[in-house]
């Protein structure tokens, strides 16, 4: 390897970096660009003769100079080093090799166009086996797969493929399937929960799984100082008996109907609590359950998944699953679609497959990029009119033409059906003059800041913001935070508004009673007390609601709270899109984007 980075460095300072240049020196020259002894140069040039890359005549006699020939330009040998590296594994490092600004743009894209070529499916031989691979690129690590933790899509789903809960969500039928637990019941009043739990289920690391660790991964997430942002979820739990390894009894404080929605839940996954206690933080990077893969590999450079062969629904089809972290992904625009949560476009072609012969899966996402703004603060923010100045400055329209992307359509809800509705009237309705409200509202200019999480497509949107509000003479201030930051709540009270993205879950009224119970929810941290105390009231009396249909209509009523205070700016709902190769069967995407492993295969 430092052969190579000195034949870079004497092509590239010698010979500009091209091939087929033949030069006089001496090796006192080469001595001086090398660093390095007389000695070692001669055994460098050797080296480098029998690989082909040189030629080499040394001058005889004093005073006569040698003839030294590049047979390879620097971009070659920068892309044999780049390419080594993936062999190892160490796609990051390769990265770095390609970032050297006398790496010529035509080169990494070489590289990336082969490197394209080593993702999809793959028959990966290993110890005289065949191991069936899929292997993906994403744009940044996936560290945090602690569930009492998980707040982004990505980790969503690969804690969905490496733990257990207790019982599954089936959004297709519209009930509950046996997970861990193979049967369940509850008295008359919903308050009292009786599991029956499945023998011989192993997490990852040998250990058979018992009612024991339901208990305490329930009074885990229910400790306050664990500080678990879904900690509402177990909050009316009272008591919790183990009758037996495989029976336990939950007694809630009051009745909930929603109860088995909820430990439907990644959130409420049931984990080795003894193993969380030992590893602290490591167990969100390495975390044991019980899923249908085990982890094997998570650090700055790889996600590996393999499949776990004591898996009690059954062994996962495909042996594994490598996530290669490419960060370059956004700058180039590879991946359509990529944005701070999730991969939209997965290159599952086989090696010379083209994109026509793929197969393609859409759908519209339940959920909505918006702006909230914070009613806990002093500003020009407070007063309704500016909101609704700002609701109506901001053409929705123009902002999805003028960004593109899998931006879709204009939202005015969470809900794509709503926001049809409403947009499909907004052309009769006679509108306000926002310049008027803002005059009312007393706006002088003052600066308001701006903030999101990092990700290409919220900066894009926070920018598009600015801009427009900027015409309108209204000062914004744009701000990217890493999402672990903006998740705190002292720091998203610094904004005055504050730009993010919500998917609901495919159990939707979970996916609402979440959104807004969830402790680190933006909007949440943003409601004035006694919004915030309305929507509250709101949701208990759904969850007290018997009949289904009306229980989801007033949960999604909810979102008037707000709408009627201006208290949230809709902007956009987003499209869903997968393509893949019409090899892989079993492919169907979820609502957080992406395919579930355990049931694809070749």
């Amino acid at each position: 390897m430092q052969l190579a980075y000195h034949y870079i460095r004497l092509n590239t300072q010698m010979a500009a970096g091209k091939e087929g240049v033949r030069i006089e020196t001496t090796l006192q020259e080469l001595t001086e660009t090398l660093c390095c002894s007389t000695r070692n140069v001669k055994l460098i040039l050797k080296q480098m003769a029998e690989l082909g890359w040189i030629d080499w005549s040394p001058g005889r006699g004093r005073g006569n100079r040698s003839l030294l020939t590049f047979r390879v330009g620097a971009d070659e040998i920068v892309l044999q080093l780049a390419r080594r590296h993936v062999m190892k594994g160490n796609v990051e490092e390769a990265l770095k090799q390609l970032g050297g600004r006398e790496v010529r743009p035509a080169v990494k894209e070489r590289f990336f166009d082969w490197l394209m070529n080593h993702f999809g499916y793959q028959v990966v031989e290993s110890e005289e086996k065949q191991v069936d691979t899929l292997r993906m690129p994403f744009y940044r690590p996936i560290p945090a797969l602690d569930p009492a933790f998980v707040v982004r899509r990505t980790e969503s789903h690969m804690v969905k493929q490496i733990f257990d809960t207790l019982v599954r969500y089936d959004a297709a039928a519209d009930t509950f399937r046996p997970q861990l637990a193979h049967h369940w019941e509850s008295d008359a009043e919903w308050k009292r929960w009786t599991f029956y739990l499945r023998k011989g289920v192993q997490f990852h690391h040998g250990r058979e799984l018992t009612a024991h660790d339901v208990k305490r991964t329930l009074e885990r997430v229910r400790d306050p100082r664990v500080n678990s942002p879904f900690r509402w979820m177990v909050a009316d739990i009272v008591n919790i008996e183990v009758a037996k390894n495989t029976l336990l009894h939950i007694e809630l404080a009051k009745p909930n109907r929603l109860f088995l929605h909820y430990l439907a839940s990644d959130r409420l996954s049931i984990v080795p609590t003894e193993l969380c206690s030992e590893q602290g933080e490591r167990f969100a990077r390495y975390p044991v359950g019980s899923g249908p893969f085990r982890l094997v590999r998570n650090d700055n450079t790889q996600l590996v998944l393999e499949a776990f062969p004591a898996y009690y629904q059954g062994r996962a089809h495909l042996d594994r699953v490598e996530v290669w972290v490419i960060p370059d992904l956004l700058a180039r625009g590879v991946q359509e679609g990529v944005d701070g949560y999730r991969l939209a476009y997965l290159p599952f072609s086989r090696r010379g497959e083209q994109p026509s012969q793929w197969k393609d899966l859409e759908h519209i996402e339940t959920g909505a990029k918006y702006i909230t703004f914070n009613l806990n603060k002093p500003g020009p923010q407070q007063d309704s009119r500016f909101r609704k100045a700002l609701q109506l400055l901001l053409d929705r329209r123009k902002m999805i033409a003028d960004l593109g992307g899998n931006r879709l359509c204009p939202a005015h809800s969470f809900f794509p059906a709503v926001s049809g509705a409403i947009e499909a009237g907004e052309s009769c309705r006679k509108q306000a003059d926002p310049g008027r409200l803002l005059a009312e509202a007393g706006y002088r200019g003052e600066t308001l800041k701006l903030y999101t999480y990092e990700g290409s497509s919220n900066e894009e949107d926070a920018c598009w913001v600015q801009k427009e509000c900027q015409r309108a003479g209204i000062a914004i201030e744009v701000t990217a935070l890493p999402i672990e930051q903006l998740k705190r709540r002292e720091r998203a009270l610094e904004a005055e508004m504050l730009l993010a993205g919500e998917v609901l879950d495919e159990d939707l009224q979970f996916g609402i009673v979440e959104m807004y119970q969830t402790e680190s929810s933006f909007f949440r941290y943003h409601l004035s007390d006694a919004l915030r105390e309305q929507l509250d009231r709101g949701i208990a009396d759904a969850l007290r609601e018997g009949n289904r249909a009306n229980r989801l209509a007033m949960l999604q009523g909810l979102e008037e709270v707000f709408k009627r205070e201006h208290a949230l700016l809709f902007l956009y709902h987003s499209r869903q899109s997968s393509a893949y190769d019409p090899a892989l069967k079993g492919v169907a995407l979820n609502s957080l984007g992406w395919v579930d492993y355990k049931d694809i295969w070749f």
